[in-house]
């Protein structure tokens, strides 16, 4: 088991009970838990159900629930230390499922707590990177709050047992579904709209490969190959570009992906996980909404990747929107690596990633950005 502590306490506190948890799945590594006394599976409410096979599965689980059924797991005895942030949670919500976080530095506990009146999502960190990024997300909830236009999209926020605290907003009318593209860009819009700027190409090179510094963690040959490609790629990219250039930014969500952003009964956007929120080149969000889903959901190779970013440029001159997209590929590439390689397990997605990304830079250096 990861540390659970800053959930549920110190084991050996006084007063400290033993509950019974379901982990899942039942065998490697575990992913959730659910108290043995809960019937429905409000552990996945914490999971994004932005297709056609995660909805069918959640649809399973939620009809297994009814019939106190659940899906394969292990059951584990835990101390859940008087005080802690679940015995308080426990003590206000009636509804209580846990996600255990993805693996790597930025991991992070988050937990469903919901009750007739109210639910929410309550992000715990374990460590000093995840605590940073629910740190930057409760400073733009706040600061989007105060924005007439924005603050529909965003969900409201506050503090339960000295955690961020998030509105569950997938409620009637409000579902996983694409946006139409002219959603997309209204949305890019208002956000430029508050903080366009230009920051030195040389500036945001910088800052993309401070993650590279870090110390590293042990990778086969393999993946240092990946890891290394998708660097070189990047970097062969920004090359071609003076260091001096003035890049157009503004103050991007930074994964604007179908599972972070629902859709609600008028068409409009509702938009969660603002932890990546910060400067970003123009054009960044909407491009990451078309490319995370072609990669990660469609697994389409980097020609179609390309293809489909093509419809997605509008009245941009051809030049300068392909520089635009160049500069999404080369900073997901150069952050990523950085995250990457300080991660002990990458999961194979995240090896398709970086060759996604590397050959849709190599791609792009047949294509005008100058």
């Amino acid at each position: 088991m990861i540390d659970t502590e800053p959930l549920f306490g110190p084991g050996d506190a006084a007063g400290a009970q033993l509950h019974r948890f379901r982990v899942f799945p039942r065998t490697g590594a575990e992913r959730w838990m659910l108290a043995a006394t809960q019937r429905r599976p409000w552990h996945l409410k914490t999971w994004p159900r932005a297709n056609l096979r995660a909805r069918a599965i959640y649809r399973t689980a939620w009809t297994l629930g009814a019939l106190g059924l659940h899906l394969p797991h292990r059951l584990e005895q835990v101390a859940v230390a008087p005080g802690s942030a679940y015995a308080q949670l426990q003590a206000g919500f009636d509804r209580l499922g846990i996600f255990l976080g993805t693996p790597g530095p930025n991991r992070k506990i988050v937990v469903y707590a919901g009750r007739p009146d109210r639910a929410v999502f309550v992000k715990i960190p374990l460590g000093a990177n995840s605590a940073a990024l629910v740190a930057r997300e409760a400073a733009a909830l706040a600061e989007l709050a105060g924005d007439p236009d924005l603050a529909p999209l965003v969900p409201a926020a506050g503090t339960i047992a000295g955690h961020l605290a998030i509105e569950d907003i997938e409620t009637a009318g409000v579902r996983h579904a694409a946006l139409n593209l002219p959603e997309l860009r209204r949305i890019h819009d208002l956000l430029e709209r508050r903080s366009a700027g230009t920051r030195p190409l040389s500036a945001l090179r910088a800052d993309w490969q401070e993650g590279l510094t870090a110390p590293r963690a042990a990778h086969d040959a393999g993946r240092m190959a990946a890891l290394g490609r998708t660097r070189a790629a990047a970097n062969g990219w920004l090359d071609r570009l003076p260091p001096d250039l003035a890049v157009p930014c503004y103050m991007a969500h930074g994964d604007f992906t179908r599972w972070n952003v629902l859709r609600a009964a008028d068409g409009r956007a509702r938009i969660i996980d603002w932890e990546l929120f910060g400067p970003k080149p123009r054009w960044f969000d909407p491009i990451h909404y078309v490319v995370s889903h072609l990669l990660l959901v469609e697994r389409s190779p980097a020609a179609t990747v390309l293809d489909r970013l093509d419809r997605l440029g509008g009245t941009e001159p051809g030049a300068l929107w392909w520089r635009h997209v160049g500069l999404y590929f080369a900073y997901q590439s150069l952050y990523y690596t950085g995250v990457y390689g300080r991660q002990p397990d990458l999961h194979p997605q995240a090896l398709w990633q970086l060759a996604a990304w590397a050959d849709c830079l190599d791609l792009l250096r047949h294509r005008p950005s100058t």
